[in-house]
Parts: structure tokens; C-alpha cells; sequence
């Protein structure tokens, strides 16, 4: 018997030291040599990975815009960019987690001071998949991520099969309408986006998917609107209780007017949460719009 935890002790002793080495989502490998036991997550799009993992007890500090800290003893670090590195080392974490696009610039500069940094920037549904197994290596539970995983994929695929053999010529055409400021001034998502992913798999037509920009996005003019005459539009809000000034900005563009969605009624508001960034969340995404166009 004392052999036998001899043996377990050694192994376990094994595991926490063996290093692994990962790509992160900028290319870089990245080598961990330890399962992480105090975590930051520089970005609030990545903090739901570790709630379905269940590794949330290794969270040491968040940014002060996550929602994790409403509820938890956490420490906040401040905003995403530019990061509070002094308070980042104050917590003295075995990993961060961070995200790319405004935040690369902060990797450099981590490194520099020492901290082993993991960056996690999906944008896409397959990405999303990835990133569970990945830090599911990374927290030395490479079961649970697999399982996690699969659960995701399935759980997507499965709203997705409802929908599948719908024609395309049936299929509602939508637009993501994002309004920076005034209706002149529209973003929207075409491919490359993961929301295009999930108009796709919830059986919509993108109306921008023939065209694309940083990761999807782009700026159009209300023209584009009025020429691609959606069926449905989605606008996102931002706060609990924004969804109707969120929907009259589009209703009450009278140029607007005539546009079927808005003719018909069909401008649906929703949750900035889902839209954002990619997370495992996407199946919420996808769930909701699903409800929406049928």
C-alpha cells in the first residue's frame, strides 16, 4: 500500500512540472510547465472558457469590466488595455490569459516582465471548439476539455440540423445593423465573423456574407441597407432595459420605412453579450436567432 502512494505521489509530482507546449491564437508556441494555479484573465470574452471547464477556483484577478468579479472575491487589474502590469505581477499568476486584436501589444510587454501569457482570440465556431480542448491541455484536464468540447460542438450542430434542409431561397435574409453613433454610420458582419456563423447555422441568409473586412466587419452606408432589403434585422444593446431604444433607432429611420424587416416588424434586439466576441456562448447565439427567424 505504501508503495502504491509512493508510486501515485511520484506521478502526481510528474504531471505538475512536465512542460507541454501550445500554439495560442497568435501563432505563438507557448510552453507551460506547471498546471496554473493563480490565473489572471485579461479579458472578460474568456472567462466563461473556465466556468465550463470548472477551473474557475485558479482565478486570481479580472478586468474591472467582468462580470465574474459581481459575484466572486476577485481582484480587479484595471481595463483590458493598457493593462495595470504592476498589479498583474502584484498577484504573481502562473498564466494570463489575454486576448488579441487592442490587447497584442500587452503580450510583449508581459513577457518582457516575466509573466507567461496564453492569448485565446477565436472567431469562429471551430476556434471556440479548439480553445476548450486546448485549455483543457493547459489545466492538466484534458478529458473534461475534450468532453466540454464535444458538448459544444453537438449542442450547435444539433439547432443547426433542425434547420438544414430549409432552401436558401426560403431561408429569411437578415443583417447584423451596428450603429456607431447614427444610423449614417453602420457596421455589419460578413464572412469571417462569427456571427455570420451563427445567422448561417440558425438558418438565416447574411445579406453581407459576400463581403468581409477585419475579422468579418465592416462599416456600410444606410444605402446598403435599402439596396439588400433584409427580412430581419438584428441590433445589438448594451444595457439590461436598452432593447427598445435599441430597435427604434432602426424603426424610426424613415428612410427605414419600407425595408421588410421593418415593415414587417421583424427588428429583433440582442444581447451585445453574444455579439461581441466568440466564446462558448455561441450556442446561446445561435439558440436565440434561431427563435428569431422561425
Amino acid at each position: 500500500m505504501k508503495k502504491l502512494v509512493l508510486v501515485l505521489s511520484v506521478l502526481l509530482a510528474i504531471s505538475t512540472v512536465m512542460t507541454i507546449e501550445l500554439v495560442d491564437d497568435l501563432g505563438r508556441l507557448v510552453s507551460i510547465d506547471k498546471t496554473p494555479g493563480r490565473v489572471v484573465i485579461a479579458s472578460p470574452a474568456i472567462t466563461y472558457y473556465l466556468e465550463l471547464l470548472d477551473v474557475t477556483h485558479t482565478i486570481v484577478g479580472v478586468t474591472d469590466w467582468d462580470s465574474f468579479a459581481l459575484s466572486r472575491e476577485v481582484t480587479k487589474i484595471g481595463n483590458l488595455t493598457p493593462l495595470n502590469l504592476e498589479m498583474v505581477l502584484s498577484l504573481e499568476p502562473d498564466l494570463v490569459l489575454i486576448s488579441g486584436g487592442i490587447q497584442e501589444v500587452e503580450v510583449e510587454k508581459l513577457e518582457r516582465m516575466g509573466v507567461n501569457v496564453f492569448v485565446v482570440n477565436p472567431n469562429s465556431f471551430e476556434d471556440i471548439y479548439r480553445n476548450l480542448t486546448v485549455l483543457g491541455n493547459i489545466f492538466a484536464i484534458p478529458e473534461r476539455g475534450r468532453k466540454v468540447a464535444t458538448d459544444f460542438r453537438n449542442g450547435v450542430l444539433e439547432v443547426a440540423k433542425d434547420v438544414y434542409n430549409v432552401p436558401q431561397e426560403e431561408r429569411p435574409k437578415v443583417m447584423y445593423i451596428m450603429i456607431a453613433g447614427s444610423v449614417s454610420d453602420i457596421w455589419t458582419c460578413g464572412t469571417g465573423s462569427f456571427v455570420n456563423q451563427a445567422i448561417a447555422y440558425a438558418g438565416g441568409a447574411n445579406v453581407a456574407a459576400p463581403y468581409s473586412g477585419n475579422n468579418g466587419w465592416f462599416p456600410v452606408s444606410p444605402e446598403f441597407v435599402l439596396n439588400t432589403q433584409p427580412d430581419v434585422i438584428l441590433v445589438p444593446y448594451y444595457y439590461e432595459g436598452g432593447q427598445r431604444e435599441a430597435v427604434e433607432m432602426i424603426t424610426s429611420y424613415k428612410p427605414f420605412a419600407e425595408v421588410p424587416a421593418v415593415k414587417n416588424g421583424r427588428v429583433y434586439p440582442i444581447s451585445d453579450s453574444l455579439t461581441a466576441y466568440a466564446n462558448p456562448r455561441f450556442i446561446d447565439l445561435v439558440k436565440t436567432l434561431k427563435e428569431y427567424f422561425y
